[in-house]
């Protein structure tokens, strides 16, 4: 079963904004998953090669999503406490720190999450709320 997808967001895209832009919120997070080692086993042995190109910043999450994963993220890709802290946070409030952290700012856009450049610079902004989010999880201090 799919986490996200990125055809799910850019059906209401306007024209003016690049389809691969709707896989750009979704390769930081899998960036993320796979920086911190919250991939299954199998997937590891599977796309090590690639996996080793994301560690090393030589690949973004959203090349890795778009190359490998069909533009989809996958549930069984996760390690089974990655899986839980999916549920709970990325369904509910991701997006919202994904936008702030890039814009600086809380936005009532529509699409102002897919206006943001995939580079390693952004996913540096973005990976503290994620990171800091899965330690408040994993200390049951969730909101």
């Amino acid at each position: 079963m799919a986490v996200d997808k990125m055809d799910w967001h850019a059906v209401t895209f306007p024209d003016s904004i690049p389809y691969e832009n709707a896989g750009t919120h979704i390769g930081m997070y899998l960036a993320w998953l796979i920086l911190n080692d919250h991939v299954q086993e199998d997937w590891k042995e599977e796309f090590s090669n690639a996996l080793d190109r994301v560690k090393s910043r030589e690949m973004t999450g959203r090349d890795f999503l778009m190359e490998y994963l069909d533009e989809t993220l996958p549930e069984e890709f996760m390690t089974d406490e990655a899986l839980e802290f999916t549920g709970e946070y990325y369904v509910s409030s991701y997006i919202d720190d994904f936008a702030k952290a890039l814009s600086g700012e809380d936005t009532d856009s529509e699409f102002a999450v897919y206006l943001h450049d995939d580079t390693w610079e952004n996913y540096d902004k973005v990976e503290p709320l994620i990171s800091a989010k899965f330690e408040r999880w994993k200390n049951n201090e969730w909101e």
